[in-house]
């Protein structure tokens, strides 16, 4: 069964599904209302289908001490205005870039509404993409075993949800010209699409 839950509050959805993973515990996913999100700028956001699903890293170093919650809402605030990712120059974007973000902890929380297409300052397209950021800085740090668990149940999840064949499930440099998600975390994707396959059977 997946949950989507507030943090310390009710149910708020619970859509349930067959399985999950091999380690199929329940899943529980922070909506947008639990880490009170601004309303996404739809006017900055194209429509789309998932058919897809991305996987990233956050490319900064992990902050167990500050809450999912609070780094949602500055994450939202750096993506809603003009500013830089390393470098390069960013426009607004209409919201979070990612539609699900997974903590230091394995906490999940949801980012974009998933019928929107994410943003990147990389050249690729996301139409049709969902896009999965584990936090962390892959190349250096490693991924924890509680985010590497939410992020195969998700994964499989979505992929049942939105028939996701295991083959369409990449890495973010598999399309653009980037270190993400880090060589650290890159090397768990066959295990991430083996448990999708074995879940689809």
């Amino acid at each position: 069964m997946l949950r989507i839950l507030t943090l310390g509050l009710a149910v708020v959805a619970a859509p349930t599904m067959s399985a999950l993973a091999a380690d199929s515990a329940a899943l529980e996913i922070l909506p947008r209302v639990g880490w009170k999100a601004k309303p996404g700028i739809t006017k900055l956001m194209k429509s789309q289908t998932p058919r897809e699903i991305i996987i990233h890293h956050t490319s900064v170093k992990q902050q167990p001490k500050i809450s999912l919650e609070r780094k949602m809402r500055g994450l939202q605030g750096f993506s809603q205005r003009t500013g830089k990712v390393g470098k390069r120059k960013k426009p607004a974007w209409g919201d979070v870039p990612y539609h699900y973000y997974i903590g230091v902890s394995g906490r999940i929380a949801e980012g974009r509404n998933i019928n929107y297409a994410g943003d990147t300052n990389t050249r690729y397209s996301t139409k049709d993409r969902v896009q999965v950021v584990l936090e962390g800085y892959f190349d250096k740090e490693k991924p924890n075993a509680s985010q590497l668990g939410s992020l195969k149940a998700l994964t499989v999840w979505l992929s049942k949800k939105y028939n996701v064949p295991a083959d369409k499930i990449t890495g973010h440099n598999d399309h653009a010209s980037t270190d993400c998600p880090g060589k650290h975390l890159k090397v768990h994707l066959p295990a991430i699409r083996t448990a999708v396959t074995n879940a689809a059977e």
